[in-house]
């Protein structure tokens, strides 16, 4: 660990937020475009709002637990996105599956994580393929891979979940896959409403460890919510449009970054960082003078994940989402 790292300079490794200095040393202009994109997202309004005719359905979001309980909010569809537990054991397991159990939503949903390993025949701990344990999963809906479509208030709310990641650590954690090996490819109904992943998806709340086959799939698909974990110092929530704007922006975040120097040396980084500004303010522009309040069609992308990225303490930041 480097100096700059014990001061508190620089991060100690990828899966910390990003100080300051790492984003200018990374790339600066990368990290002023993306505070922009932020303003432009604030500005443009909530991406969409529940049917007006029909009754809203609360969508409460949780993930990355660690073998750690939270205060949960009352709701229709409780959804974990995985990482129940450390160890992964089906002991483990449970304890956390009978905690969503004991909440009063009347639909929960769960997929697996990397940390749960018992539930990838690859991964499972020896103790448990020894023992030939099992979890119990009545009352739950767990996804992997699969879609599901729940009656809540009279509408019928499709949800797919599906628990793969890209590679990040030893064969003990489950579901992962290599850039070659990915799962995505037109994986997701198109008819989903609330996708479920563990991984997030590239350049969206995942400080650059997401995955761009996911990105592709959630352009084609569009889904209402997308509700995701795994990478902490991620979290939180954001809006996609699937315009130009986001096109441009995820484009510049894709481009090979040269630190400082790109803002004091003109290159094709600033065309493109120009572009991302000019469809910014244009979005904004014909969002309200044009169309007006209520005329978004997008999606929200959901970082629930609940343990901190530096403490190895869960925080209470579930999120509440009206459909």
């Amino acid at each position: 660990m480097g100096v700059l790292s014990l001061v508190g300079l620089r991060r100690r490794n990828q899966w910390e937020p990003p100080t300051i200095l790492d984003h200018i040393l990374s790339s600066a202009m990368t990290w002023l475009i993306s505070i922009f994109y932020q303003l432009v997202l604030l500005l443009r309004g909530h991406p969409f709002h529940p049917p007006r005719t029909k009754p809203p359905v609360r969508v409460v979001c949780i993930s990355d637990t660690h073998d750690q309980t939270v205060p949960i909010p009352p709701g229709d569809i409780l959804v974990h996105a995985g990482d129940l537990t450390n160890a992964g054991t089906a002991a483990d397991i449970q304890v956390q599956l009978d905690w969503l159990k004991a909440q009063p939503h009347p639909v929960k949903v769960v997929v697996a994580g990397n940390h749960d390993s018992w539930f990838d025949v690859r991964s499972r701990p020896h103790e448990d393929i020894k023992s030939g344990a099992r979890v119990d999963l009545a009352g739950l809906m767990y996804l992997e891979g699969q879609l599901t479509v729940q009656e809540v208030k009279g509408r019928r709310i499709a949800i797919f979940g599906a628990p793969d990641i890209p590679r990040c650590g030893p064969d003990s954690f489950a579901f992962q896959y290599t850039s070659d090996t990915h799962p995505w490819l037109s994986k997701i109904p198109p008819e989903t409403d609330i996708l479920v992943t563990h991984c997030p998806p590239k350049h969206h709340r995942d400080i650059n460890l997401g995955c761009p086959h996911l990105l592709r799939e959630l352009w084609r698909v569009r889904p209402r919510l997308h509700v995701f974990g795994h990478v902490h110092a991620g979290a939180g929530i954001e809006a996609a449009y699937w315009d130009d704007f986001q096109e441009a922006y995820e484009r510049l975040l894709s481009r090979p970054r040269r630190g400082i120097w790109e803002l004091v040396i003109p290159g094709r980084i600033w065309l493109d960082a120009l572009h991302v500004v000019y469809l910014g303010i244009e979005s904004v522009l014909w969002k309200w003078l044009m169309s007006g309040p209520g005329s978004n069609h997008g999606s929200l992308l959901v970082n629930a994940a609940q343990m901190d990225a530096k403490s190895g303490k869960v925080k209470s930041r579930a999120w509440t989402i009206d459909i």
